[in-house]
């Protein structure tokens, strides 16, 4: 599916995806947790899916189901033989109803409805003497397109010390809610003005991301959003304080709104990783904002721009 460039470090991802891939051919019919296939790509769990994402289009966990169910696809039209319960642990399933869901999702019908219909296409095949195919033939409504990554103005490798973080959390949906991360920071402020810890135009916003957004549900997803403070600044109540380890980091600059963070994240792990040299570690990664209105009210408006570098972890390759 992909080919080696020119650069030796893209060529190492390709070579590391192809190799996930072709073990996911090999051991279609195990199972084939996150941390399995990670470990074969050997990327971290945490990174692994997103680099995945980026460059197939696919979820590692869409890519293996959209595998079985066209597997499941074949047998089905060409072992009429075979029980369809059979053949949905035969590619991998654990579970007979998710097998017939995941079907349905990808042709329309469920498996025996599926085998009716390749079956009166045979026979008319045959009747019009024309061959009859009996691959899969699955549709839209497995994969996820990706979206088109947007490039950063610059890319930065620095080596950063160890930093102390306080922050306010939230657990739950985020996705383009300018408004709800707005609240988070006016409780932050809220909190870090009266113990002179803002300065106007100096101070730097951080949100981190501690679970992948395409593996997670949304109501499970946690994000922190947090100033940088002094490493002996006491916290209580809702304000906690965390520490971002020192390493190296790259950090690449874009200007979005609410809706382009996602082709911001999927030019910096699609496009940039692969040419980079690096791979990105188990650290967190975070995004980091300068903030230039630390009094900013909540006033219900939207569409602001933002100057954002997005801060990835990274180790060579």
């Amino acid at each position: 599916m992909y080919t080696d460039r020119v650069n030796p470090s893209h060529t190492e991802y390709v070579q590391r995806i192809n190799r996930t891939m072709d073990y996911i051919d090999r051991h279609l019919h195990e199972p084939l947790p996150l941390e399995t296939l990670a470990g074969v790509a050997a990327f971290s769990k945490y990174h692994f899916h997103r680099i995945f994402y980026a460059h197939v289009g696919e979820t590692p966990g869409q890519y293996v189901q959209r595998l079985r169910v066209e597997k499941a696809a074949v047998l089905v039209a060409a072992h009429r033989d075979r029980s369809i319960t059979d053949i949905a642990y035969s590619v991998g399933f654990r579970d007979v109803a998710a097998f017939s869901r995941a079907f349905r999702l990808a042709h329309g019908v469920s498996p025996s409805a599926y085998r009716t219909r390749r079956r009166n296409l045979s026979t008319t095949d045959r009747k019009n003497g024309t061959a009859t195919h009996t691959g899969a033939d699955y549709t839209a409504g497995m994969s996820t397109s990706p979206m088109k990554p947007m490039p950063a103005s610059s890319v930065a490798i620095v080596d950063k010390p160890e930093m102390t973080v306080a922050y306010v959390r939230h657990t739950g949906p985020y996705f383009g809610d300018e408004l709800l991360f707005q609240r988070l920071f006016s409780t932050l402020y809220t909190w870090a003005q009266p113990r002179d810890l803002i300065r106007r135009g100096e101070t730097e916003e951080i949100v981190v991301y501690h679970d992948d957004p395409d593996s997670v549900a949304p109501e499970k997803l946690r994000i922190s959003c947090g100033i940088f403070v002094p490493a002996e600044t006491e916290v209580s109540g809702e304000i906690g304080k965390m520490t971002i380890p020192a390493g190296r980091y790259a950090d690449a600059r874009f200007e979005v709104d609410a809706t382009q963070f996602g082709a911001a994240w999927q030019w910096v792990y699609g496009v940039w990783l692969p040419e980079s040299g690096y791979q990105p570690d188990d650290r967190l990664c975070y995004e980091r904002y300068l903030d230039s209105e630390p009094d900013a009210t909540i006033d219900g408006t939207t569409g602001r721009r933002f100057v954002v570098d997005i801060c990835v972890p990274i180790t060579p390759l």
